[in-house]
């Protein structure tokens, strides 16, 4: 996904944007869970990735989940991490804009998650937590 537009969308706006995630909570609502935006539900995901995977393996359909996870992850680090926010890259690409100024490729990070089985949402959430301003 790349957001572009004139003028750029600020933080505020680009959070409302990416934090709608209809999809993912649709596909988790047929698994049974109700995703509400709050670090626990990552590790439900975690679960709900694994659980896809072993009955659909990891193909094309499960690219289209770790996209829709990532940017849900970065939905969560937002609204729980203080002084996280959003950011585009100069193409558009979203990324989540850590406390300590580091950029954080939630939709990338996600990918892996799919394809790889690693880094787990929710130890990734726990690192941007852990992440301090310099100082």
């Amino acid at each position: 996904m790349a957001v572009w537009g004139v003028p750029r969308p600020g933080p505020g706006q680009l959070a409302e944007l990416l934090g709608r995630r209809q999809e993912l909570r649709a596909w988790a609502r047929a698994l049974g869970l109700e995703l509400t935006g709050v670090p626990a539900d990552l590790g439900l995901l975690d679960q709900a990735i694994d659980q896809a995977i072993g009955t659909w393996g990891r193909h094309s359909r499960m690219s289209a989940v770790g996209h829709e996870a990532g940017l849900f992850l970065g939905t969560v680090i937002v609204a729980q991490v203080p002084g996280a926010c959003w950011r585009l890259w100069s193409n558009g690409h979203p990324v989540v804009r850590l406390p300590a100024g580091r950029d954080l490729d939630v939709v990338a990070v996600a990918h892996d998650r799919v394809s790889t089985g690693a880094p787990l949402l929710t130890e990734t959430y726990a690192r941007a937590a852990a992440d301090h301003r310099p100082g």
